[in-house]
């Protein structure tokens, strides 16, 4: 699936991993999610714009202040910062998402945001999928442990998203009784 939902291991490899290996200590794939914002410039090409829009400010300001306004270069070197701010917010936040991790045992979830970062582990008996009908993320739920989910997936994505993982969810619960490929189930309840 292209974009910002990245499984490195698909359901018919789980299904074949689980067929392949009978093991009581084996019995469920470890399945993994990488739910990451979607960035549409490459760094470089960010850098490039942000300096040209600069550069022309300054360059704007150096001509006012030849031709005797000098207040003007102020103002274009102060509009030069707030770029330049905006620039390296973009960059600390440019990897901020969730990575998930279910296995038989365990669902291990870190959060990324900006220079932060932790990791939840939680029992997938205990742990339920909550969406809403509004523009929340999906959030995970166990016991008093709230994580919000998918924060940066598109509505579409996190029902797609949703569906998908509330099925390997169950898969986890009950081994053998869920279908577990992917579908387009509704994430509204």
């Amino acid at each position: 699936m292209p974009g910002p939902i990245d499984r490195t291991t698909t359901a018919p490899e789980i299904a074949r991993a689980n067929a392949q290996a009978p093991e009581a200590d084996n019995a469920h794939a470890a399945v993994r999610w990488n739910l990451r914002r979607n960035i549409a410039m490459k760094p470089r090409v960010f850098m490039l714009h942000i300096g040209a829009a600069a550069s022309i400010s300054c360059a704007i300001g150096v001509g006012f202040c030849i031709a005797g306004y000098p207040l003007v270069l102020a103002f274009c070197a102060c509009q030069a910062l707030a770029l330049l701010a905006a620039m390296v917010h973009y960059a600390v936040h440019a990897l901020d998402g969730e990575q998930l991790v279910l296995t038989g045992e365990a669902l291990e979830v870190r959060c990324t945001r900006g220079f932060r970062s932790h990791t939840v582990r939680l029992d997938p008996c205990w742990t339920r999928l909550e969406c809403t009908a509004g523009a929340e993320p999906p959030t995970l739920c166990s016991g008093r442990t709230r994580v919000p989910v998918a924060v940066y997936l598109a509505e579409p994505q996190r029902r797609r998203f949703a569906a998908e993982f509330g099925r390997m969810l169950a898969g986890a619960r009950m081994p053998g009784t869920v279908d577990r490929t992917p579908g387009t189930a509704d994430c509204t309840s």
